[in-house]
């Protein structure tokens, strides 16, 4: 999942090109890329585009957002999909500049685009229907990457900003779930429910389906919009101690987890519950069992094994993809520099000998800047030897950049993998109550304490 924030950069462009590309944010910069612009010189590569179509006034760039959900994505794989992105709503009209950030718990892209188009002249517009677009966009290329994206249906009506309020425990909606739940964890039948809301100070409205108003809200709320758990049947199930919407899952081995009851606080409160999670444990470890027999996995030593070796050919994958995204970022810097080596130089060799020499080296400020940084980057990288044709590094950046997604495809699946076999594993342990167990830890802990 990814949540996205757009907004104008009218002043100090500069200061935002530079905070973006801070190189303890984004691997060195090696989470740093361009299009149509070298980002350590993009100011004057979008002031040049500028200059050239009469537009220095008003907004100077734009600014998106793209936030990931904590633990859901690798670096290169966001840093992928902001291109992707980048490309997708911009359309090849525009420079830019994405960095992705690593620094904080959740990745995050920063992407940063002139206001003027270096192709047809024209500024961006934005819009609320631009900014659909690009939500849209982002959900898409996220569900393409197989990440979460926000499904609204289960909760009618709610909208973006609900979405984030909501996230951030702030909505209307949020906090009636929240007393809800506290006031059926205090509940024993359905009228101490509605006394207790009452006290919460929500007001009660009965009709086809029961509505609550908190103290300030506009509008009732019906508690079937909050979702499944939330209508009058459900919320009167729970009360009695009932699974709602449990019981007739068959349990997921692949992402589910054995439930702790000694230390399921649910299952403290609730016999119905606890019942039912016993239920669910017998019923996960079975589908466990069956499933590692059909892979040929008969004791925990062979199942050690197998995810060791997993793990193992993760890490080498890993460092070769990363290897590889190195490589293919460094001949992108290449292309990038020689072609702005060989577009300028004509220009900066073209000073008039005798006179108008200042006159022109101030026609032509931003080519001598770029030429500049351009001679050094390849002076650097091939000294004087023979530059090489751009068609040579963009065939074997291509090479590269087909073996990188065939290693992320790979890497992708063998995770998913190595997590079954984990949680399998853990799955086993807590049910047979072994020593590396931490509720088994906790039991032994306890026993010694009584003796």
């Amino acid at each position: 999942m990814a949540i996205t924030k757009v907004h104008p950069i009218t002043a100090t462009l500069n200061k935002a090109l530079e905070y973006i590309q801070n190189p303890n944010k984004t691997d060195k910069k090696l989470l740093v890329s361009g299009y149509a612009c070298t980002p350590t010189v993009a100011l004057f590569q979008f002031n040049q585009v500028k200059q050239t179509a009469e537009k220095k006034n008003g907004i100077l760039a734009e600014h998106l957002i793209q936030s990931f959900a904590p633990g859901e994505v690798d670096y290169e794989t966001a840093h992928k999909i902001g291109i992707e992105l980048a490309d997708r709503i911009l359309k090849g009209r525009f420079q830019y500049v994405i960095a992705t950030h690593i620094d904080r718990g959740n990745i995050h892209n920063h992407i940063i685009w002139n206001s003027v188009s270096f192709k047809d002249h024209k500024k961006y517009h934005s819009s609320p229907n631009s900014y659909y677009f690009i939500r849209r966009t982002s959900d898409i290329i996220c569900a393409e990457n197989g990440l979460s994206v926000i499904e609204i249906p289960k909760d009618k009506g709610k909208s973006h900003y609900e979405h984030l309020l909501d996230k951030k425990g702030q909505s209307w909606k949020t906090k009636l779930r929240q007393t809800i739940d506290y006031c059926i964890l205090k509940s024993r039948s359905w009228d101490e429910f509605l006394m207790l809301m009452d006290k919460e100070k929500y007001e009660i409205k009965y009709g086809k389906y029961i509505s609550f108003r908190a103290e300030g809200q506009e509008r009732f709320t019906r508690s079937k919009t909050l979702g499944d758990h939330y209508t009058e049947e459900s919320i009167r199930k729970r009360i009695a101690g009932e699974s709602v919407g449990l019981s007739s899952k068959e349990p997921d081995i692949r992402h589910s987890l054995v439930i702790d009851i000694e230390n399921n606080i649910k299952a403290m409160q609730s016999k119905g519950y606890a019942n039912w999670a016993k239920v669910f444990n017998l019923k996960l470890v079975a589908e466990t069992v069956n499933y590692l027999s059909e892979n040929n996995i008969s004791d925990i030593s062979t199942l050690d094994t197998k995810i060791s070796e997993l793990s193992d050919k993760l890490y080498d994958k890993k460092e070769r993809s990363k290897t590889n995204e190195k490589r293919i970022k460094f001949l992108e810097e290449q292309i990038k520099d020689i072609d702005v080596y060989r577009k300028t130089k004509p220009v900066v060799e073209g000073v008039p000998k005798h006179f108008g020499k200042e006159k022109y080296r101030h026609e032509h400020e931003a080519e001598f800047i770029l030429y500049a940084a351009a001679e050094r980057s390849v002076k650097k990288t091939f000294g004087d030897k023979k530059l090489p044709l751009i068609k040579e590094l963009r065939a074997e950046q291509k090479k590269l950049r087909t073996e990188a997604n065939k290693l992320w495809s790979d890497i992708k699946d063998e995770r998913q993998q190595l997590d079954e076999l984990k949680n399998m594993k853990r799955n086993i342990e807590i049910f047979l109550g072994s020593d590396d167990c931490p509720s088994h830890k906790r039991q032994s802990k306890r026993t010694e304490e009584l003796e």
